[in-house]
């Protein structure tokens, strides 16, 4: 019988693998996609039609706890609970790499494909992804989830940064693009069969009556709606804000224009528009992965602390990113401040990330221990979706409704920050409400005294 006494370090290496690859899943849609339409398109995109397909393209993380009360509750006797599912989404995703990189447009009605190739790939990973979060919550020992947690998603953001920026940048100089598509597909399919070698705690038979109390109380209970709500409001302001810092950046040292809501290079070519993309998402991706890890070690250490000291210092850092480039346009003080700044967003988020990762993986595992991947899906659905809805509704409506007005470009991103600290100070206050003694460790800062409302 497996139990989280019985974790092999293997394990690790294998859940490192498969966010490693997931990272390139879920970075080439975001680095590479736009670079590789402007390409085609004549140097230039429409900035609304990219948020939207950012949208449209992450959904499936936002739907990921459809498959999670299936792969709590079924399995296979001889494959395992989690494997089944982590197989089956994982190669069908892969499949649509391939397709992808069999026909691909070159006229406007790329935006169409592109936007269904990022649902159907995204589809994929993000259901084995929810497989693959139960397997690590079954049998990880609870004073080393934060950290094993932290390592997986520091390989998930090194694949969505180094991974899919170099590969990218070095595919697309040499002009083959699809030959990334498909080598993508190929790492996910051995990502996705890899599992098979971690051995599952055997199938627990839960009754239908069992079963339908636990789903019921999931979208009855008040305290769940807290942490919902928390997880959705945390994750609104990531993807936008990183995406509009670097418009800002680029549009400061001239590098590119933005006229209504048409994005058009005016230094150089898409090729240059890639590299300093990537130096932007490398700068984030290093404060991204210094983030994790040390959010891991004090996590393990303090869950509510942690936490805390994320949202104390990310509220004003989102207000803060637009202040230098009012101050100055000068080339190198842009370029080094836009790296720091960069460097420092990667970091805070990260911290916040992990430290909240491991306290909803901590209240899955002890508020539904049978349903533990179903809720966990649950939060990270809300996750992700607030994620895909701060791109729809800051990169999208708030932009397009803004671009028809006679504000400057830095105007428009002042709004925008100004909407993102104000919904993060929600999420900070929520979190403040939900009891430490579901997550924290006895002898934590579960004794901290707060004031609590139910």
């Amino acid at each position: 019988m497996v139990s989280e006494d019985y974790y092999k370090p293997y394990y690790t290496k294998i859940f490192a693998l498969f966010y490693l690859v997931q990272g390139f899943v879920q970075g080439i849609p975001t680095l590479i996609f736009p670079v590789y339409i402007a390409e085609l398109l004549g140097a230039q995109y429409d900035i609304t039609l990219i948020a939207s397909m950012t949208f449209w393209g992450t959904l499936p993380w936002s739907i990921k706890m459809i498959i999670g009360v299936f792969n709590d509750k079924w399995g296979s006797p001889k494959y395992g609970r989690r494997f089944p599912f982590i197989a089956t989404f994982g190669c069908f995703g892969a499949l649509w790499w391939f397709i992808m990189a069999i026909y691909l447009p070159s006229d406007s009605s790329i935006y169409l494909f592109m936007t269904l190739y990022y649902f159907m790939t995204a589809l994929g990973m993000g259901f084995a992804d929810t497989a693959i979060d139960g397997l690590i919550l079954d049998i990880t020992p609870k004073e080393n989830l934060a950290r094993v947690q932290g390592f997986t998603w520091t390989c998930l953001l090194l694949g969505m940064g180094v991974g899919a920026m170099v590969f990218g940048y070095l595919f697309l100089a040499l002009n083959i693009i699809p030959v990334l598509f498909v080598m993508t597909g190929i790492l996910t399919v051995i990502v996705s069969l890899l599992p098979r070698l971690i051995d599952e705690p055997p199938l627990k038979q839960i009754t239908a009556q069992e079963l339908g109390k636990d789903m019921l109380s999931l979208v009855t209970k008040k305290a769940n709606w807290k942490l919902f709500i928390n997880t959705f409001t945390a994750s609104f302001s990531g993807v936008v804000i990183a995406t509009f810092l670097g418009y800002v950046i680029l549009s400061t040292i001239g590098i590119i224009s933005v006229e209504d809501t048409l994005l058009s290079i005016s230094t150089g070519a898409t090729i240059d528009l890639l590299g300093w993309s990537t130096i932007f998402y490398l700068s984030q991706g290093t404060g991204t992965i210094l983030g994790s890890l040390v959010s891991g070690r004090f996590s393990d250490k303090d869950r509510r602390k942690t936490a805390l000291i994320a949202y104390y210092v990310y509220i004003p850092l989102i207000l803060f990113t637009i202040v230098p480039f009012v101050l100055t346009n000068a080339f190198l003080p842009a370029i080094i401040i836009g790296i720091f700044l960069q460097v420092a967003l990667g970091f805070i988020q990260a911290w916040l990330l992990i430290s909240g990762s491991t306290i909803r993986g901590d209240i899955a595992k002890k508020e539904y221990p049978d349903l533990k991947s179903t809720y966990y899906s649950i939060l990270i659905s809300f996750w992700n979706f607030g994620q895909s809805f701060g791109s729809l509704a800051g990169g999208t409506w708030l932009f397009s409704y803004l671009a028809i007005t006679t504000l400057t470009f830095n105007a428009m991103y002042f709004i925008l920050c100004t909407l993102c600290s104000t919904v993060m100070f929600v999420s900070f206050m929520l979190f403040r409400i939900i009891d430490p003694k579901l997550y924290e460790f006895e002898t934590g800062s579960s004794k901290e005294k707060d004031t609590f409302f139910t």
